[in-house]
């Protein structure tokens, strides 16, 4: 009886100093929405040694969100964008852009940081 109630109270104040921690930093967790798919997409790049990985949320173009890869590394995506005939002309980084031209199209496409390990590249 003893040990059940040990547990029990434990188990209640482990939870509510989790939702303590989660409503004070609930600005940081949730910047970019929901943070499942960004947490799935950077486990991608952890554990299977990727160096690219799709975000996939509600805010689709195409059914991917975006892209994430290692914060500043960029050339997972050039060479993918490379791949589907797009010509990488410049990274801009005033405007946190990479700009891609294909035949008389030129293509912007945003990336941000998003802690300090990570880039989201949103694609278009």
């Amino acid at each position: 009886m003893l040990k059940t109630r040990f547990f029990i109270i434990t188990t209640i104040l482990m939870f509510s100093l989790l939702s303590i921690f989660i409503f004070q930093k609930k600005d940081v967790i949730f910047q970019e929405g929901n943070p499942i798919p960004l947490a799935v997409a950077i486990s991608k790049i952890v554990f299977q040694d990727k160096e690219i990985a799709e975000v996939k949320g509600k805010e689709e173009v195409n059914g991917i969100y975006g892209y994430i890869v290692k914060r500043g590394e960029m050339e997972p995506y050039i060479k993918m964008m490379e791949k589907e005939g797009w010509h990488f002309v410049e990274r801009n980084e005033n405007s946190n852009a990479l700009v891609f031209e294909k035949e008389n199209t030129t293509q912007s496409v945003a990336y941000q940081y998003y802690t300090r390990w990570y880039t989201i590249i949103y694609s278009s």
